[in-house]
């Protein structure tokens, strides 16, 4: 969530720059593609296919068979090679007189092919080496990861982390919250979607659960799910994992005047009775959120989250600041398995694949993207490695990930800093 139209610049302006993007040659085109070396890095190292795997009916190396053994290191790409699909979704959010709500999925999940047609996010962003609806790689139930996009964002905007899962055997959902993408608002601040956003979570979620039987990934979802999501996004992470919101204050506050008409937005008189409800899901059990927003709000409401939280903040955000987001938020949390990574030399986008591509428009770039900050190839594998480590330990029980998060730990770079309750 963001306080500033350093936002409303920022994603108008990459609207339009994306535009460029189309001009990359097509999939289909004969265009030399590199290889993502996800799987053939694995094949390499295995040696003499004749000695390390076993045919399969059909006289082909069975891939399961050099795979390497788990746990696979937390520091590198996985073994798996990434695919892509694109989905639309429709359901009944809850309310009175709602009407049918749809958005569009884009989900990323592990395969064996390196071939193919590439994935193009969005329609502009060729992303050679993910295969688009390729054939999943699942013997077994996989791990679900539900990502939220920032304010007027997509969903494809943190491709750095949903990707990374896809490589070590995740099924990840990303919803284009409708109403609140770059395309339905130009860049505007719409704080009103946030009694979708969450729901639109649960959706994602549903659907894949209810997939039909013919569908490749029918079947294929565990009961292990955990949510995260970047600036307004990881408000709707907090969200979902069960935060409450002081509703009777933030009204009267709007009755009065003292609150401004854009958080007045976000808790309507027609949405009140929701947001009382809370939008908790269950079976999420743990959450990753990214430069939240709303700490005057959630600071609070935040105490009634169960489930373990790995909070990343940026030292130098002016968007969603430590001072005003970060740190609040922090204080609100008091679950005993809760850990902060502040960054410093770190800004808004350092948590978002935004420097990839318009670094050099100096309002982004002062957000996390100039060479005073961090590089997203610095950052980026320090903030994977992190997150896959807390989830292993609390979805997974694998106690060996506590060490990542122990007093004798080393820390990855020296500009992060840890907090724990």
């Amino acid at each position: 969530m963001t306080r500033s139209n350093l936002a409303i610049k920022a994603f108008f302006v990459a609207a339009s720059l994306l535009v460029l993007a189309a001009c990359t040659p097509d999939a289909d085109q004969d265009t030399e593609q590199p290889d993502s070396g996800l799987w053939q890095d694995v094949i390499d190292d295995a040696g003499d296919a004749d000695e390390t795997s076993n045919p399969d009916a059909n006289g082909e190396d069975d891939p399961w068979q050099t795979l390497p053994e788990k746990p696979w290191p937390s520091t590198e790409t996985g073994p798996f090679e990434v695919a892509y699909r694109y989905d639309h979704v429709t359901y009944q959010p809850r309310g009175d007189n709602e009407e049918p709500r749809s958005f569009d999925l884009s989900i990323w999940y592990p395969t064996f092919e390196d071939d193919g047609d590439s994935a193009r996010y969005f329609g502009l962003i060729n992303r050679f080496g993910v295969w688009e609806d390729a054939d999943p790689a699942l013997r077994e139930p996989a791990p679900i990861m539900l990502f939220s996009h920032g304010n007027s964002a997509l969903s494809v905007q943190s491709y750095f982390w949903t990707e990374f899962l896809a490589s070590h055997g995740w099924i990840v959902l990303a919803p284009d919250h409708t109403g609140n993408t770059f395309v339905d608002t130009e860049g505007a601040i719409n704080l009103g979607s946030a009694v979708y956003r969450p729901q639109d979570l649960s959706a994602a979620l549903d659907y894949l659960i209810d997939l039909p039987a013919d569908d490749p990934l029918h079947g294929w979802a565990s009961d292990d799910v955990a949510v995260s999501g970047h600036s307004f996004g990881g408000t709707t992470s907090l969200s979902i994992a069960g935060s409450s919101f002081p509703v009777d204050e933030l009204l009267a506050q709007c009755e009065s005047g003292e609150l401004s008409d854009r958080y007045c937005d976000l808790i309507s008189e027609e949405h009140a009775e929701l947001f009382r409800e809370r939008f908790l899901d269950p079976r999420i059990s743990a959450a990753i959120p990214q430069s939240p927003g709303g700490g005057s709000i959630l600071a609070e409401g935040v105490a009634e989250i169960e489930i373990p939280i790995l909070l990343w903040t940026a030292r130098d955000d002016g968007m969603t600041s430590n001072e005003e987001d970060g740190d609040p938020i922090w204080e609100g949390l008091n679950g005993v398995d809760d850990v902060r990574i502040d960054v410093a030399q770190a800004a808004h986008f350092t948590f978002s694949n935004m420097c990839d591509y318009f670094s050099s428009i100096d309002d982004i770039a002062n957000e996390g993207c100039g060479e005073e900050f961090m590089s997203p190839q610095e950052i980026h594998p320090i903030h994977n490695t992190y997150s896959l480590e807390f989830l292993r330990l609390h979805l997974f029980g694998d106690q060996e990930a506590a060490s990542w998060f122990g007093p004798d730990h080393e820390p990855l770079h020296e500009n992060l800093e840890f907090s724990f309750k």
